[in-house]
């Protein structure tokens, strides 16, 4: 029973310091939050900060973390009984407008994804896997053209995530529907000749 509340109290406290770093990457930019300015405002100390983050760079990685195991609580739970081929285009939809609040911290956690050198290449693994799975499920649902690798689908759909991250002009000002409205419109365009049947 204490070791099952001890491990509850630790899970509170990280998701507390997640918050309050997301808050203030927000508000001030990543470059200019301090670890001082997190612990302060997760009303903890440096030292128990230090135990759970030993740098910001780790709590971008705990951001990715958070990021994809909430994704996948989505897909798993709110699109569960959507048709496949619409599965792929919520998700996708999701993610993107998932991140707008914070889109200055997905812009580094999407770049320092890509550096080998970084702690947090290749955190965004998870995110890729489930779509990956996505695409699977749809394909066996004849969704896509048998003939057509899963794997181009899947650079497709990546693709338009992280062009939508880096490239959509005034991204911060997005509705959910927004990003479902061109979601939609992207996907039509991109996989035009992916689909078994025309859309």
């Amino acid at each position: 029973m204490i070791e099952s509340r001890r491990a509850a109290n630790k899970i509170k406290c990280r998701e507390k310091i997640l918050k309050a770093s997301r808050r203030l990457f927000r508000a001030k930019g990543y470059e200019d939050t301090m670890i001082e300015d997190v612990a302060e405002k997760a009303e903890i100390s440096k030292a128990t900060l230090y135990n759970y983050f030993p740098n910001k760079e780790s709590l971008l990685a705990g951001t990715a973390e958070e990021e994809a195991e909430t994704f996948k609580r989505y897909v798993d739970k709110e699109l569960a009984q959507t048709e496949s081929g619409e599965r792929i285009r919520k998700a996708l939809a999701f993610l993107i407008s998932d991140s707008i609040p914070f889109i200055g911290v997905t812009r580094k956690i999407l770049y320092l994804n890509s550096c080998e050198s970084s702690p947090l290449y290749e955190k965004t693994e998870p995110i890729r896997s489930l779509f990956g799975e996505l695409v699977e499920q749809a394909q066996q649902d004849g969704v896509f053209k048998e003939e057509v690798s899963g794997e181009d689908i899947l650079d497709i759909l990546m693709g338009v995530y992280l062009n939508s991250q880096f490239q959509w002009k005034g991204i911060e000002s997005y509705t959910k529907e927004m990003c479902q409205q061109k979601v939609n419109h992207i996907l039509d365009l991109a996989l035009a000749g992916v689909y078994q049947i025309e859309r």
